[in-house]
Formats: C-alpha cells, sequence, structure tokens
C-alpha cells in the first residue's frame, strides 16, 4: 500500500494585503499591517485519516448502486472539515468538532448509475479563515460492473430457464431480498495441496427465501434449505476445498421454490484467488515468512497518554486492577487499543475469544456473529478456539501498519501496547454470554477439553502478546444464555477444566520461560458459585473475577441495586451482594488473595417503576428497561454522569437525583416525576469496594468494561485501594 501525506500549501499572507495599503500610511502603520499579515501562519495539519474497509468490486443493481465511504482517525490532531473526492473531484465535504486529540471520523453515501472505476480520497482539513491544511488518506479504488438485471431472478440460473419454470411464471413468486456475502480474505494460498474457502452470507430485511444456493464459477455446488420468517434477517454458510490455484468467483443465490418454479437473487459475485504456496496457519498467524511481530510492528505512536479523565497512580498494594476490553467496541463505540489506560492498569482481559462447535446462543442473538463465527470455524475441529471478527482483530490498518503486515487490526495494537507497557498481563477471555455453549460440552467431555486446551495453548503461542487466558463460562450448572443447557456435572467440570490449563500453561511456561495466569470470570450471586466444586478448582487458578454486578437489571421487574457491596435488608433476593459471594468462596477454602471484585462501568435502569412507597423506588415494581446507547436497560457511566448525576460530583440533573444507600454501600438515580430509575457504580461505591478489597485481603478490583467509562471509575478503582496519585 502506497503512504501518502498530502498538504495543501498556505496561501502565503503577504498575497491577503488589504488594498488599503495603496493609500498613503505612515511606516510604522505600513509595517504593522505587514507583519500582521505576513505572521499568518498555516493551520496545523491534522492526523491522516483511514478509509474503512469495504468491498472493492460491486454491480449496479437496477442500474444504480449506493457505496459507503466511511473513514476514522484514531488519535492526533483534530480538523475541523472533511472533504470527499471522487476521481479527483471533490464531491462532499462536511464539517467537524475538534476534540482535542481524540478520535473524529464521517461517512457519505456516494451514489453511482455508471460502471468504472472509482478512486477515493479523504481529506480531513483545518480551515482557518483563508488558511487550510489538509491530509489525505491512502486512495481506496473501487470496480463497479455494469449487473445484468438478474439480481432479481434473471438468467438461467436464477428462475429465466426451463429447467426451474423459466420466464413469466416467477412472477407469481416473490423473489427474496439480495443476500450480501459476508467479509473474507480474498487471497488465500494452499497449504498441503488444499485450502477451504469459506463462503457465509447475510440478508438483513427483506423479503425471505426457503432455499440457497452456492455458486463456483458459474456451477452450484452447494444447495441448502431455509424456513422464512417474514422480512427477518437469514443467514446461511458453507466452505469450498480446492486443490489447485487458480481464481474462484463465488455468488450466492437466495431463492423462492414452490414446486417446479424458482425465482431467485443473486449477491455480488466474490473473486478469490487462491495461489500454489503453503501459508499454513494463516488465521492464526502462521506461515509469516519470518514475520516477527516485536520486532517488525511499528510501535512509534506507543506508549499513548492517558486520555480523558483518567489520572496516573502508583499501584501500592501490587493488587490486580483490570479491566474488560471489547472486540466490537472498535465499531459503534470507537474505542481502541490507543484509548486504554495501560498506565493504570495490571490486567487487560480481551473480550471475546468463541469456540467452534455448538452456538445456538450466538445463532438466536447475533445471527450475524454466528456467520462470522462459522467462516471463522471452516475446517477446523468443534472445541477449537478461534478469533471472532478476523477484520478486526488481525487485518483492520491503524496507524504504522504496513498492507503487506500480516498481522494488523487489534493484535497488532496489543503487540504495540505490550512492548510499551510490558509488566501489563494481557489475557484473552474465552465465552461470555453468548459464546458459552461449547464450555458446557468442554467441562464434562474430556477429548473435547483436550482440544479446546490445545487450541488455547496454540493461540497463545502464535499471539505471545498474551500472558494466560481467562474463561467466562456462563454459568457452570446452568442459568446461562442457553436455558436447556447445565448439569450437576459442570461443577466438577469446571475443576478439570482449570487443571488441565493450568497443566499446559506450566508445560509451555518450560518451553518459553514465560509465567502465564489463568483467571475466570464467575457469578457474583452465591446461587451459581456453590455450583462449582471450589475446592479442587482454585489451586490452580490465579484468580477469581467475581462479576459483583448485574444482581437486578430490566429482564424483569424485580428492583434492586444492581452492583451492591452488601446486602440491604430489603433486598428482594438473598445471595445477590459483593459481601455475600466473597464470603461464600473463602467459606470455601479459596484464598483471600485470589479473589477480587467487579466494579460496573454502566448502569442498568428501569422506565415507569410504579406502586412506589415514600419515595424509595426500590420499594416498587419495574417496568421496561431504559432506551440505553447501545442495548435497553444499560447504559454506559459516561453518559449517566453528564446527563443524570450531573458531574463526577453533582446531585443529580435534568430531574434525577443522585442518591446513596449507605447499608448496601450503592449509588442510583431516582426520577420520581416519570418513574425511571438507573443503579450503577459511582465514584463513591467504586471506593467502598476498593476499601472493602483492603479490609479482607482480596486480590483486587476489575471492571467491565473500559469504553463505558471517562476515567472516573478507573480512577476510583485506585482510590479506594489506597493508590496515591502520580
Amino acid at each position: 500500500m502506497l503512504t501518502t501525506f498530502i498538504q495543501h500549501p498556505a496561501k502565503a499572507g503577504a498575497q491577503q494585503l488589504n488594498t488599503r495599503l495603496l493609500q498613503p500610511l505612515t511606516f510604522a502603520a505600513a509595517a504593522a499591517l505587514l507583519c500582521s499579515t505576513q505572521l499568518i501562519a498555516a493551520p496545523a495539519a491534522p492526523a491522516k485519516p483511514q478509509l474503512a474497509w469495504q468491498e472493492s468490486n460491486v454491480s449496479l443493481v437496477n442500474g444504480q448502486i449506493s457505496i459507503p465511504i466511511q473513514w476514522d482517525m484514531w488519535w492526533g490532531t483534530n480538523g475541523n472539515q472533511w472533504i470527499l473526492s471522487q476521481n479527483g473531484v471533490q464531491i462532499h465535504s462536511a464539517a467537524l468538532t475538534k476534540n482535542g486529540q481524540n478520535a473524529q471520523n464521517g461517512s457519505f453515501a456516494v451514489p453511482v448509475s455508471a460502471a468504472g472505476s472509482y478512486e477515493y480520497i479523504v481529506q480531513l482539513c483545518n480551515l482557518e479563515g483563508s488558511e487550510q491544511s489538509c491530509t489525505s488518506s491512502d486512495a481506496r479504488l473501487i470496480q463497479v460492473a455494469a449487473g445484468s438485471g438478474g439480481d432479481t431472478g434473471g438468467g438461467g440460473d436464477t428462475g429465466g430457464g426451463g429447467d426451474t419454470g423459466g420466464g413469466g411464471d416467477t412472477g407469481s413468486i416473490p423473489a427474496p431480498a439480495k443476500p450480501s456475502l459476508n467479509w473474507q480474505e480474498t487471497s488465500l494460498s494452499l497449504s498441503n495441496g488444499q485450502v477451504s474457502i469459506p463462503i457465509s452470507w447475510s440478508m438483513w430485511w427483506g423479503t425471505n427465501g426457503n432455499e440457497w444456493n452456492l455458486l463456483q464459477n458459474g456451477t452450484q455446488i452447494y444447495s441448502a434449505s431455509l424456513t422464512p420468517n417474514g422480512s427477518n434477517a437469514q443467514s446461511g454458510s458453507t466452505s469450498s476445498t480446492v486443490t489447485t490455484a487458480g481464481t474462484y468467483n463465488f455468488v450466492v443465490q437466495l431463492c423462492n421454490v414452490q414446486g417446479t418454479v424458482k425465482n431467485c437473487t443473486n449477491s455480488d459475485s466474490r473473486a478469490i484467488s487462491v495461489s500454489g504456496g503453503n501459508a499454513g496457519g494463516g488465521d492464526t498467524g502462521g506461515g509469516n515468512d519470518g514475520f516477527d511481530p516485536w520486532t517488525d510492528i511499528n510501535v512509534g505512536a506507543y506508549p499513548q497518554p492517558l486520555k480523558q479523565n483518567n489520572v496516573a497512580h502508583s499501584n501500592s498494594t501490587g493488587k490486580m486492577v483490570g479491566g474488560y476490553f471489547v472486540e466490537w467496541g472498535i465499531y459503534g463505540r470507537n474505542y481502541h487499543v490507543a484509548d486504554i489506560p495501560a498506565k493504570n492498569l495490571t490486567h487487560l482481559f480481551y473480550g471475546f475469544i468463541p469456540v467452534c462447535g455448538p452456538n445456538s446462543s450466538l445463532n438466536d442473538a447475533n445471527p450475524q456473529g454466528y456467520s462470522a463465527l462459522m467462516a471463522q470455524c471452516a475446517g477446523k475441529p468443534d472445541y477449537t478456539v478461534v478469533v471472532h471478527d478476523k477484520f478486526a482483530a488481525l487485518e483492520k490498518s491503524y496507524p504504522g501498519d504496513t498492507w503487506d503486515q500480516p498481522i494488523r487490526g487489534i493484535f497488532a495494537e496489543l503487540y504495540r501496547l505490550k512492548k510499551t507497557h510490558p509488566n501489563l498481563k494481557i489475557l484473552p477471555s474465552v465465552g461470555g454470554w453468548t459464546l458459552s455453549d461449547p464450555l458446557y460440552t468442554i467441562g464434562v467431555n474430556a477429548q473435547a477439553r483436550a482440544t479446546f486446551v490445545e487450541s488455547i495453548v496454540d493461540m497463545i503461542q502464535t499471539y505471545d502478546f498474551f500472558d494466560g487466558v481467562d474463561i467466562d463460562w456462563e454459568f457452570p450448572g446452568g442459568g446461562g444464555a442457553h436455558p436447556t443447557l447445565g448439569s450437576p456435572q459442570d461443577g466438577a467440570g469446571f475443576a478439570l477444566l482449570m487443571r488441565d490449563l493450568r497443566l499446559a500453561l506450566d508445560a509451555l511456561s518450560v518451553e518459553t520461560g514465560r509465567t502465564y495466569e489463568l483467571t475466570a470470570a464467575m457469578s457474583g450471586g452465591v446461587q451459581k458459585l456453590q455450583l462449582v466444586d471450589w475446592e479442587a478448582a482454585h489451586p490452580y487458578m490465579d484468580y477469581i473475577n467475581l462479576m459483583t454486578y448485574d444482581y437486578y437489571g430490566a429482564w424483569n421487574g424485580v428492583l434492586g441495586h444492581q452492583a451492591t457491596l452488601y446486602p440491604n435488608p430489603n433486598s428482594p433476593l438473598p445471595g445477590f451482594s459483593a459481601d455475600e459471594a466473597v464470603q461464600h468462596l473463602l467459606s470455601r477454602q479459596v484464598p483471600a488473595g485470589k479473589i477480587t471484585l467487579g466494579a460496573a462501568m454502566y448502569g442498568r435502569g428501569w422506565k415507569n417503576v410504579s406502586n412506589v412507597s415514600g419515595n424509595n423506588p426500590f420499594t416498587g415494581t419495574g417496568g421496561a428497561g431504559i432506551s440505553g446507547s447501545w442495548e435497553a436497560g444499560i447504559e454506559d457511566y459516561k453518559k449517566i454522569e453528564a446527563d443524570y448525576m450531573g458531574g463526577v460530583n453533582g446531585t443529580g440533573a435534568n430531574g434525577f437525583s443522585l442518591l446513596w444507600d449507605d447499608t448496601a454501600k450503592a449509588s442510583y438515580v431516582w426520577n420520581s416525576a416519570v418513574g425511571t430509575l438507573i443503579s450503577f457504580d459511582t465514584k463513591r461505591s467504586v471506593q467502598a469496594k476498593g476499601n472493602y478489597v483492603l479490609q479482607h485481603q482480596l486480590g483486587g478490583i476489575f471492571a467491565w468494561e473500559l469504553d463505558a467509562d471517562n476515567g472516573h471509575i478507573l480512577n476510583a478503582m485506585h482510590e479506594g485501594l489506597g493508590h496515591p496519585a502520580q
């Protein structure tokens, strides 16, 4: 990739002299005016914008197509305007608001009605009066094909020939909406004489089909039936194994079939280039021809400064101060590795690493995510760990990356982070709410467990910025996203999993000379904790991260503090507090130093709370969840602080009062006029958790999740542990 840095030269100030200079002036006045114009400096050039990934080969549909152009600037000098050029001609511009050195971004959908090649460049600019300095992105070339009209049923393969009912007969059958091929690597290499090409597709909304077909170079190689579901999303995946080098063109057909009549809609074509080389292990970084990420990844932009309200603290206790970074946060949340306050963390947990195998919970909750996982798992054994969003983890370009760099994306950024913060422990977190289904088998099936453990070791060896593994099995014994999963054997199975992982990590330590940590994120409720064989499990573990949040939420109308430290005498459910969870583990012989508490960097809330007594909202009944920025019922702490608290030390805003339960050591905001209640951790409640850690000599404190904080919660974690600000 050609890297460019283009600045438009500012116009010389002397050229802007007012015509008044032609009139008689005193020498001093003339000199002053001349100096004032000549000293106008060009504004600072913004940091370089990066064009987001997109399909580079598209086709007209009914004579037109909209090409989405999106760009990001992750960190650096801001601009106040951006400009989009198509084939050298400016076609769009928009104003921007500067925000220090923080990220900026923009997007525009370009309508195109003619086939051809279209080159796009985004310029990020600083405009001050008549002066302008701009920085250009790399160019992006989009090839637009003419299309055939067959996208909605034309052509012999999709209903136009006698084999499928032909001609006007298809008019009585509605054509499905157009399927879209999901992103994938378009350049592959044969490994041991073959390569498996994963193909997955999605149709987000529109007329459903009851069959889908995959065409390879015009020949149908796969077909599967579908169950229509109104106008809701449909998706599918398969793989094609090829044994010779060449170019393979793939098209997915989404079809409606009734008897002998078929009406199909084609996806755009995807060309996959297969070379004859041996590039084994492409998904896990193998075959990188001597590439060493520790020396070959440019780390010039690191270490990054602390951002937002984060204040550097000295970890005088040596206790864990951890936080979760989520893979999907780089999209809507616009939160990147460069934003992580690494200087203030001892542990960074990367969420989430999925496991191949049965994943119906993911399919039900996120069909697009399920399709992405199936593409990653194509050709791999069940119970193998893989990256989930390959583009985000390994292929997205960040400042300092080169086009031919085998590892880019978040993982390259984590190499930069680890190299400049070598004491930071970075652990992949395996599982999570919708990705825990395979863990139920892994816990009780020795063969599945062996496959899983071997793949964990392989991932740590491949991406050796990782310092161990975090298991987020939600939950041994049941009660997770999949209502039918869970058995009494899970408690012992969890201990066996910890044993096998510890043995494997210790063996890896012998090879590498490094120490690897084994942690687990566990329910903060006694009801689920008591199902685990802690006496057998804890000797193998470094930390047990108690998720002391999500005790109550808008999944039902039961009201309570969602991140409470102590139970309140009026708490509706027993065992739902941090103190009760800690005391249970201590009673099960778990050493205090292995137990950590969880802080919530978000709140859970209800609206239309009714039947309240004495203006105490917890005496009432909850209604539906608050709207939330990303999910109903949930809101980021930083937004709660700004919109409902009136600042970190505020007492309330916009009709809300910030209140404190001194028994529970829990904060909440309440608007009695509209009946809205939000329960969340604040500076005060998190400091109380830190004090509790010290009082009971626990291992530390961690938080979910970093992108929802503005620095104040992480600062409070240090303050509660007595860590002095630097």
